[in-house]
């Protein structure tokens, strides 16, 4: 949703070939940065599985969120990015169809998978006759405080229960069509509102749209699955959490009596033969784990902290080809150069100032960073001029690191930032501006 809001402004105030763009450079960002975090998740996974709560494991899974906020903050920020990834022009104009194509199938495959799935599960489903069955379910609903009740079925295509559907009107939870006692339901039921009351459904979409949109990524495919496990293993140990043996043992012959199926939006009681070991010795011999708390936080804010500092571009060059790529119809307006020293405006300056001044910003060796961002703040050593870059007027913005072309036309502004990937001549331009201020 947020993606999609930044591509509708874009397009609304700049246009299609700018949204275009801004989309592009969004979500090339968001590839990178998904997959570096679930790539040092995966290394630290068997670590943190020993030493903190698995319900906290499961929603390290969930901590990209803050990626996406991160990639708005970053838009206002003013410290350039410490890598930038360059992608070679050639294939930078494939690129972003052949993503694109690969995004739109895979999203489009798991859309379909789940509601082929849906189909056939519920097909022959019915709901559930038995009475103490429906009011065990109605008790357990009111313990987790449901605000609607939720539909429970059953279904002879089903091998293990699941609750399944994205939407409250939709979700449902299906069980299998054979015998449970009334205490093997009870712990069927508690695992499944767990998922319900936490929105797990919800989860499990955004783990697959992490894997459309990283779909070139096998880690992010391997990411997904043990995010999948980690929510399953959150909900055994709170099913679990102060239970005594005879319940625990219970627990844990249904999960081997129960081979999951589990696909698209839902969650299943069992999901996979490859989890059961883990999720049998953690419900058997629980370990003493720490909370998570500290952990979760210090990701929280590194996820915040270190936004923007990896970057993805397919341009890079002198200020000369990229910011002034036809020299000879610049001509500079008014200039300010601010330093901690002092301040010095030249209006209208005069053609040999214009083309010196032009000549040492020219020789800046840059990289482009993103489409509709501006260098704020006004913050020493700064250089700030308008000036007419053939039809339009354009206001460059510089700073140590950054600067940003913005072009005016009519009613309708296009910018872009930059990295600067040398050192500034502060002295050089201060004195040069002062020089045409005279």
């Amino acid at each position: 949703l947020l993606i999609l809001t930044f591509w509708l402004a874009a397009l609304l105030s700049s246009g299609f070939e700018v949204s275009t763009a801004i989309l592009m450079e969004y979500t090339s960002r968001l590839a990178v940065l998904l997959t570096l975090y679930f790539v040092v998740l995966l290394v630290l996974l068997p670590l943190l599985r020993k030493t903190i709560s698995a319900r906290v494991c499961a929603t390290l899974w969930l901590l990209p969120v803050f990626v996406y906020y991160g990639q708005y903050m970053m838009y206002r920020g003013t410290v350039p990015p410490l890598v930038v990834l360059r992608i070679p022009r050639p294939l930078a104009a494939i690129l972003p169809w052949l993503w694109l194509s690969g995004f739109l199938v895979v999203l489009l495959w798991q859309l379909i998978s789940h509601l082929r799935f849906r189909r056939m599960l519920l097909k022959g489903a019915r709901p559930v006759e038995d009475q103490e069955v429906k009011d065990l379910w109605r008790e357990e609903e009111q313990l987790v405080l449901l605000k609607r009740p939720l539909p429970l079925l059953v279904s002879p295509a089903l091998s293990s229960p699941l609750t399944i559907g994205l939407f409250g009107r939709t979700m449902c939870t299906v069980l299998p069509q054979r015998d449970y006692t009334l205490d093997q339901y009870q712990l069927i039921f508690r695992h499944e509102l767990h998922h319900v009351q936490r929105m797990d459904i919800s989860t499990k979409c955004f783990y697959l749209f992490c894997k459309a949109l990283c779909w070139f990524n096998p880690l992010m495919w391997i990411a997904v699955r043990k995010a999948s496990a980690d929510l399953e293993l959150s909900c055994d140990e709170m099913v679990a959490y102060d239970a005594e043996d005879d319940t625990r043992r219970e627990y844990a012959s249904l999960l081997l009596e129960t081979a999951g199926d589990e696909r698209g939006f839902t969650t299943c009681l069992s999901a996979s033969a490859s989890s059961l070991r883990r999720r049998l010795k953690g419900v058997m011999v629980p370990r003493e784990r720490s909370s998570g708390t500290v952990a979760l936080g210090l990701t929280m804010a590194t996820l915040v902290l270190c936004s923007g500092l990896v970057w993805v571009t397919t341009v890079s060059g002198s200020a000369g080809e990229l910011l002034f790529s036809n020299q000879e119809d610049v001509t500079f307006q008014s200039v300010w150069v601010t330093m901690d020293s002092g301040s010095v405006h030249s209006k209208e300056p005069s053609p040999a100032v214009s083309q010196a001044l032009l000549d040492e910003l020219a020789s800046l060796p840059v990289t482009r960073l993103s489409t509709g961002s501006t260098l704020p703040g006004n913050d020493p050593p700064r250089l700030s001029s308008f000036l007419h870059g053939g039809a339009h007027m354009q206001m460059l913005e510089l700073t140590d690191g950054l600067c940003s072309l913005t072009t005016l036309d009519g009613d309708r502004q296009v910018s872009i930032l930059y990295r600067v990937d040398g050192p500034v001549d502060w002295e050089g331009l201060y004195a040069l501006i002062e020089e045409g201020s005279a």
